[in-house]
């Protein structure tokens, strides 16, 4: 489920509506996690049952689960739970909106790859 969000969340990043050919998603997914676990334990659970129960929100509306979406009905679900009122949603949303991009752009840096994907994300807008 986290990369199921990672790899959306990473995609709308780079202004794309698929994951093909976008490096480090999984390891993207797994610092998420980890990040996730590492919070204090009741900030932890919360999230982490917000999380599962998020993957069965889309089923009603999309027909599967989050994790079984194509990328654009992801980007979609997001943007729907991202216009909901602030509260607990808003921080669930928050924290996969900032942490995967800053995740992603952090493994590009760290192996050399930062300025080509740059280079590439500007000629793609």
């Amino acid at each position: 489920m986290i990369r199921a969000i990672a790899e959306a969340e990473i995609a709308a990043e780079l202004g794309r509506h698929d994951i093909e050919g976008i490096p480090f998603l999984a390891e993207t997914a797994e610092v998420l996690e980890r990040r996730l676990l590492g919070m204090p334990k009741h900030f932890a659970i919360g999230m982490a049952a917000m999380t599962v129960l998020f993957d069965g929100t889309t089923v009603s509306r999309e027909g599967a689960a989050f994790h079984r979406l194509s990328v654009p009905a992801r980007q979609r679900a997001l943007a729907r739970l991202r216009a909901l009122p602030l509260g607990p949603l808003g921080n669930f949303t928050t924290f996969y909106d900032r942490m995967a991009p800053f995740i992603f752009w952090s493994h590009l840096e760290e192996h050399g790859q930062l300025d080509l994907a740059l280079a590439t994300e500007r000629a793609g807008r």
